[in-house]
C-alpha cells in the first residue's frame, strides 16, 4: 500500500515553542557546514519525526533542499516515519515522502537490502535515542551499520544527546544468547552513550558482519557534557514515540520498562502518563504506594490516584500511584533495579501472586530478551534475594564504564 505522508505539516508544529538551546547536534553542524561533508553523495537517510534542528526545522526536508547531495531513499525505524505507529506493529508499506520512497525497516525485514540500497552511495543515520539498551532504535542503527559494511557504503552518524546523561549506566550487560531485537549490543540497559558513540564502540568490537569493512564517520554535537540530562541541554523535545511523549515518560520508561513487559502491573501505558503511573486491580492504592515508597527508597516523590488506561485488551481503572520526579535526576540513586524490588515486595500479597504464576512462557522470554539476562523471573518466583543479581549489574555496569573510554567524543 503506497500511502503520501505530509510530514512537513508535522513539522510546523514543532516550531512553536522552541527553547534556546546550549547543545547543537551533529544535524545542527552539517546544515552550518552546508552538508559539506555529503557533497556529491546519493544519500540513503535513516531517520523519523525526532531528525530536526534545534531551532524545529525538519531533518529530511532540509536534506531535500540542499543542492550539493541527492536523497534518494528514506528509512523509518519502528514507529514509522512520523512516529505514531504503536509499539510493536510492524509495517511493510511503500511510502513518499515529497516524491522519495520511505522503506520500513520494522517489516519483514529491519536491516536496508541491497534493492533499498540501489543508487546509495552514503547512508546517514539521524535518530534520537531514548537512553535505555531495549530501545529499538539502537538496533536499527546496528543493522544499517550491517548493511552499509556488506554494500561498502559509508555511513554517517549525525549526534544527540543520551538524554538519561552520559554518566548513567545501570544494569547487567546483555547475556548474548539473548540478543535480539530488542537488545542488540552486549551493553548494560542504561549504557550512558550517544548513538555516535556506540556505533564507533560497535565497530571497533566487531558487534556485526564485517564491521572492520565500515567506513564510519560521526559528526558530533558541541556544548553537551557527560552530566547533562536532557532538560539540561536547552533542547526541545520531540515525541520519541507515542508512548514517550516528553522527557519524563522518558525516564518513567528507564524506571518501569522491563516491568511493563510482564503485564501484572500497569504502568501507565495507555493513560495520561504512560510509564509515570503504577498501578493494579489486585492490590490497594496505599499498599501499591507503601510497596514502591520502599522500593525507590523514598528518592522519588510519590502520590496515590486512581487512574484509567486503555490499550488493545480494553479500558480498565486501576488503583495506583502516580511518578513526579525530582528535580535533580541525579539525587536518585538507581532508576533501573527499584522496579524489581517493587516486584518483590508484591509478591508477598496472594492474589497478586497467583497472576504472576500464571504469566506464560512467552511473557518470561520476552521479559529475559529485555532485562538481557536468563533467571530473573524465576528468582522472583522463588523469592530469592535479588541483592547479589544488583552486586553482580553493577560490577558489569562498572567494566562497561572503563571499557568504553576510547570511544567516547564528549567530556
Amino acid at each position: 500500500m503506497i500511502k503520501h505522508i505530509h510530514f512537513a505539516l508535522v513539522c510546523l508544529f514543532f516550531l512553536a515553542g522552541i527553547s534556546r538551546s546550549q547543545v547543537s547536534t551533529g544535524l545542527d553542524h552539517l546544515v552550518a557546514e552546508h552538508f559539506a561533508p555529503l557533497k556529491g553523495k546519493h544519500v540513503g537517510l535513516i531517520t523519523n519525526q525526532t531528525g530536526r534542528t534545534r531551532d524545529g526545522q525538519c531533518g529530511p526536508s532540509l536534506f531535500m533542499t540542499s543542492h550539493v547531495l541527492k536523497v534518494v531513499a528514506l528509512f523509518a525505524p519502528e514507529h514509522g516515519l512520523m512516529g505514531t505507529r504503536s509499539a510493536g506493529v510492524a509495517s511493510d508499506s511503500l511510502e513518499y515522502f515529497e516524491g522519495v520512497p520511505v522503506y520500513s525497516l520494522y517489516g519483514s525485514t529491519r536491516k536496508p537490502t541491497r534493492g533499498m540500497l540501489r543508487g546509495v552511495n552514503a547512508l546517514v543515520f539521524d535518530i534520537q535515542d531514548a537512553g535505555v539498551r531495549p530501545y529499538t532504535y539502537l538496533s536499527t542503527m546496528i543493522e544499517a551499520m550491517e548493511a552499509a559494511a556488506e554494500n561498502n557504503i559509508p555511513f554517517y552518524v549525525l549526534d544527540r544527546p543520551n538524554p538519561l546523561s552520559g554518566n548513567r549506566i545501570e544494569g547487567n550487560i546483555l547475556d548474548t544468547t539473548l540478543k535480539s531485537f530488542v537488545g542488540m549490543l552486549p551493553i548494560p540497559y542504561l549504557h550512558g552513550m550517544t548513538l555516535g558513540e556506540l556505533a564507533r564502540m560497535a565497530r571497533a568490537k566487531g558487534w556485526f558482519a564485517h564491521a572492520a569493512k565500515l567506513k564510519l564517520t560521526v559528526i558530533p554535537m558541541t556544548g553537551w557534557n557527560r552530566s547533562m540530562y536532557w532538560n539540561e541541554t536547552g533542547l526541545s523535545w520531540t515525541a520519541s514515540s507515542p508512548n514517550v511523549p516528553q522527557f519524563q515518560n522518558d525516564v518513567g520508561l528507564a524506571m518501569l520498562g522491563a516491568t511493563g513487559e510482564l503485564g501484572v502491573l500497569s504502568i501507565g501505558i495507555g493513560s495520561d502518563l504512560p510509564f509515570l503511573r503504577i498501578g493494579s486491580t489486585l492490590l490497594g492504592e496505599s499498599e501499591i504506594f507503601r510497596m514502591a515508597d520502599s522500593a525507590f527508597r523514598g528518592t522519588v516523590p510519590l502520590s496515590t490516584e486512581d487512574f484509567t488506561a486503555t490499550t488493545s485488551a480494553g479500558t480498565k481503572m486501576y488503583r495506583g500511584v502516580r511518578i513526579a520526579l525530582p528535580d535533580s535526576l541525579g539525587s536518585i540513586p538507581s532508576l533501573y533495579e527499584p522496579q524489581f524490588r517493587m516486584l518483590e515486595l508484591m509478591l508477598r500479597d496472594t492474589a497478586f501472586r497467583a497472576s504472576f504464576d500464571a504469566l506464560s512462557p512467552s511473557d518470561n522470554t520476552m521479559f529475559e530478551k529485555v532485562t538481557g539476562m536468563h533467571g530473573l523471573l524465576e528468582m522472583l518466583r522463588r523469592c530469592e534475594d535479588l541483592e547479589p543479581v544488583f552486586a553482580e549489574g553493577r560490577n558489569e555496569a562498572e567494566q562497561f564504564r572503563r571499557e568504553r573510554i576510547p570511544y567516547l567524543l564528549y567530556p
